[in-house]
């Protein structure tokens, strides 16, 4: 039989160690907006978002997780509830990209967020679990279910659709034979 060697714990020592079912009410009371906006990202829908965040604190009191990983624990399960409920996979269409997105957002002020939520679901989740949450290749690869090529190839594809709509936004005035902004070189001389 393998015995770990190690100190053991007697009852009682130590229990302060691991976040508590009250530690993740707060986590979910104090910093609702990032946890479900986490969501929203994620599955480009309201109501799925809504029920992402709550099955997310389910998810999170089922664990036994340390204090001082709590938080990031928070965002973790609400990236695992969200891979649960919108099965994002290289090359499949979820059943939003179906349905269509029922979120209203103002074009103005959350351009950034509607760029990512017209994203593919699987390009999607591989550029906000990559590039704004941090995760390596290999964990995408691991929670998504593919593999570390199709990880890479989701965030190439991401970016390259973010640039061109970026891009292809800001020369729609000239498109439409508004003249561009001029540079009066008499105002750069320094003198």
């Amino acid at each position: 039989m393998l015995q770990f060697a190690g100190k053991k714990r007697r009852d009682g020592e130590g229990t302060n160690d691991y976040a508590t079912h009250s530690d993740f009410c707060a986590i979910f009371r104090d910093h609702p907006e990032r946890l479900y906006l986490l969501a929203l990202i994620l599955t480009a829908d309201e109501l799925i978002a809504e029920k992402c965040f709550l099955a997310a604190f389910d998810l999170c009191v089922e664990r036994l997780v340390f204090k001082e990983s709590a938080t990031a624990w928070s965002r973790r399960s609400v990236i695992k509830t969200a891979i649960k409920f919108m099965s994002p996979a290289p090359g499949n269409r979820s059943h939003l990209d179906l349905v269509g997105n029922r979120t209203e957002l103002d074009l103005d002020q959350d351009a950034s967020l509607k760029r990512i939520q017209e994203l593919p679901a699987f390009g999607r989740f591989v550029f906000v679990m990559s590039v704004l949450e941090g995760y390596s290749d290999r964990d995408c690869a691991l929670l998504l279910g593919c593999s570390c090529a199709n990880v890479v190839a989701a965030r190439a594809g991401a970016f390259r659709q973010i640039s061109t709509t970026r891009l292809s936004k800001s020369y729609a005035s000239h498109a439409s034979g508004a003249q561009p902004s001029v540079v009066d070189a008499d105002w750069l001389e320094c003198g």
